[in-house]
């Protein structure tokens, strides 16, 4: 880890509000019955963000967050439990969903209608679900900020 670049702002609040607005967005789509790639977008970088906010928390330095980390959420989740060993923050069914989702969200595949996945993605409405107690565990971890 570097040394923190920034100390002057929290950058693990900023990284969690900009969390939990894709969290928002996610549900606002899923209520429109739109549920394709800009509603699992919303999902990765909701799931990204809300990983980056508890690695800031744990001393990981933003450039770290942005040039190591990028769009990988299974290498995020990995190392976060590696610095919290004993956390129960990432549930079950929020692994599951990073781990469903971490190549095509590193790869970009969300962005692009020829490389959306067509086959293979989670029930978005359970997906919604596991996003949101994801992001409610990690805002009740930054003392209660609102999902």
């Amino acid at each position: 880890m570097r040394k923190q670049s920034r100390s002057d702002e929290d950058l693990g609040v900023r990284y969690l509000r900009m969390a939990l607005e894709y969290g928002r967005a996610t549900r606002t789509l899923l209520d429109g019955n739109q549920c394709e790639a800009p509603f699992w977008q919303s999902v990765g970088h909701a799931l990204e963000l809300s990983l980056k906010s508890l690695l800031k928390k744990y001393g990981f330095d933003e450039m770290d967050l942005m040039h190591f980390m990028s769009h990988d959420l299974y290498g995020a989740e990995l190392s976060y439990l590696r610095q919290c060993p004993d956390s129960q923050l990432i549930s079950a069914d929020a692994s599951r969903l990073i781990r469903h989702l971490s190549d095509y969200h590193a790869r970009l595949d969300f962005r692009y209608p020829c490389l959306f996945p067509v086959a293979s993605l989670p029930d978005p409405a359970d997906a919604e679900r596991a996003l949101a107690a994801h992001l409610t565990a990690v805002a009740s971890h930054f003392g209660g900020h609102n999902p």
